[in-house]
């Protein structure tokens, strides 16, 4: 009985412990399509702090790629295949993204993620107490 009780907690940890990795980056799914025109889409919107999965394919016969060195991402993209590769971009700013065998080329926006100031009502001023007015 213990055992049993034992392995039912360990299993639980597990399980939460892989929810809050999730919840840690949410993740963003990507397709890249090579085509003779070049990449589509070209140019791609992210939030910092997105885990970005990428998935390249191509419609053409010769093998290309799809590199965003600055996140050392080297994936190919062959015809018929799709590859997939994962990342997370921390910082905000232009990355971009390129094929040196196809010349092709693309760019990757991660913009800031706008985060509220939460201010307390009585923050900077002294409590104040209500008193009723006389009559």
């Amino acid at each position: 009985m213990k055992r049993v009780l034992l392995f039912s907690l360990l299993f639980s940890q597990l399980a939460f412990a892989e929810e809050a990795k999730k919840l840690e980056h949410p993740t963003r799914e990507v397709a890249i399509i090579v085509t003779k025109e070049g990449y589509y889409p070209k140019s791609l919107s992210v939030f910092e702090g997105e885990k970005v999965k990428f998935f390249v394919t191509s419609t053409v016969e010769e093998p290309h790629c799809l590199i965003v060195e600055s996140h050392k991402v080297f994936m190919a993209a062959n015809k018929g295949k799709v590859t997939e590769a994962e990342v997370v971009f921390d910082k905000a700013g232009e990355f971009s993204f390129y094929c040196p065998s196809s010349k092709n080329d693309g760019k990757l926006v991660v913009l800031k993620k706008f985060v509220p100031k939460r201010e307390v009502a009585s923050e900077g001023s002294e409590p104040s107490v209500w008193k009723p007015k006389e009559y």
